[in-house]
């Protein structure tokens, strides 16, 4: 830390990086000392405006700097010995969804930064939409043993919210053109925080390209999923949406007394027969969300007595979880256990993350 800030640095500047520099500047929580891209050019351009130091070589980049937090903006595949590297200097990760390319690796990095008592954080913005944030709020003052059923559908379309892109929408050839799994992280998180781990789950996904062959590099054009929890059932629906027709609600929850729509700014709650019983809409505003995680973050850091992060390594571990068993439950063909991947992670060596008193523990 220098002057009570976090040195941060930035490994790859794709997916609205400068946006986010500026929003973290903006908090006074973080003073950026140094920035990487592939593209020496685009990093140099970006330090001017920083008075900070340009890498295009990321070992380099990590060994010269002595840094409190990295935003990591590149995909996993290019760059993870150097994060694997940042957090051995015992240095904190950010990183853009999602946590990483697979649940393997995800738990790696995560135990990792534990051993060095560091963070490896997933930037989820989207928890911080003020709907989403009622949702968390309204969902604390009932019981929610009345409640049965859940709805989650991600529309990829222009109205989809993401305020920053996920490796696969950033990366049209990693994304094959399709919808993935871990486009719907913050989505997926947002319901592992407020509700639980399914203790099943039986997806199917589908790609319409006419090439057989095609299809097996290509991301899947539709997800659909069933999903048992512990006092409800619910259904996952993620797809690629055409046209000017308004998407759905992300999250439709129903229950003996009340159902409860929820989107990024707007939550409502109707009574059994579909009257509206309340409503609140808010403003939404991507770079406040950005903006509000990154004051999360480091309020937690710089003041870890006063303040408790919100966001958790085994929250994004968890949802890591629920994405790799609906994965996997597309090719057996039967029902899978996110459960069953965190507990082959703790038996595999290491410690993870202590459960924190979120619902799904």
């Amino acid at each position: 830390m220098r002057d009570g800030k976090l040195k941060t640095a930035s490994l790859g500047l794709g997916r609205g990086m400068e946006q986010l520099l500026n929003s973290a500047c903006s908090t006074g929580l973080y003073e950026i000392i140094s920035v990487a891209d592939g593209v020496l050019s685009n990093a140099e351009e970006l330090a001017q405006k920083y008075n900070c130091t340009a890498f295009d070589d990321y070992r380099q980049f990590v060994l010269q700097n002595d840094i409190d937090v990295l935003i990591v903006a590149e995909p996993l595949y290019k760059c993870v010995e150097y994060v694997k590297a940042a957090i051995n200097k015992k240095c904190s990760i950010i990183k853009l969804i999602p946590t990483a390319t697979n649940f393997e690796l995800a738990a790696e990095l995560i135990k990792l930064a534990e051993k060095n008592n560091v963070k490896y954080i997933t930037a989820a913005p989207a928890r911080f939409a003020p709907g989403f944030e009622r949702l968390g709020d309204y969902l604390k003052t009932i019981d929610r043993r009345e409640l049965s059923f859940i709805n989650i559908c991600a529309s990829f379309g222009s109205n989809f919210f993401q305020p920053i892109e996920s490796d696969t929408q950033s990366d049209r050839k990693l994304a094959g053109g399709g919808v993935m799994l871990h486009d719907c992280f913050e989505l997926l998180s947002l319901v592992v925080e407020n509700f639980s781990l399914p203790s099943q789950i039986y997806a199917l996904l589908t790609n319409q390209n006419p090439d057989k062959k095609a299809k097996q590099y290509l991301g899947e054009d539709t997800v659909t999923a069933s999903l048992v929890f512990n006092d409800l059932i619910g259904t996952f629906l993620a797809a690629k949406q055409t046209g000017a027709a308004a998407a759905p609600p992300p999250i439709r929850i129903y229950g003996a007394q009340n159902n409860i729509i929820a989107t990024p700014n707007r939550l409502a709650v109707y009574d059994s027969n579909d009257s509206l019983i309340t409503e609140h809409k808010y403003p939404l505003n991507r770079e406040k969300c950005i903006t509000e995680m990154l004051i999360d973050f480091g309020r937690a850091m710089l003041e870890p007595d006063k303040y408790k992060m919100r966001s958790s390594p085994y929250l994004d571990l968890a949802t890591m979880a629920f994405v790799e068993a609906a994965y996997l439950s597309t090719r057996t063909g039967m029902p899978e256990s996110p459960l069953k991947f965190l507990k082959i992670a703790e038996s595999a060596g290491g410690r993870l993350t202590a459960k924190e008193n979120f619902p799904f523990i």
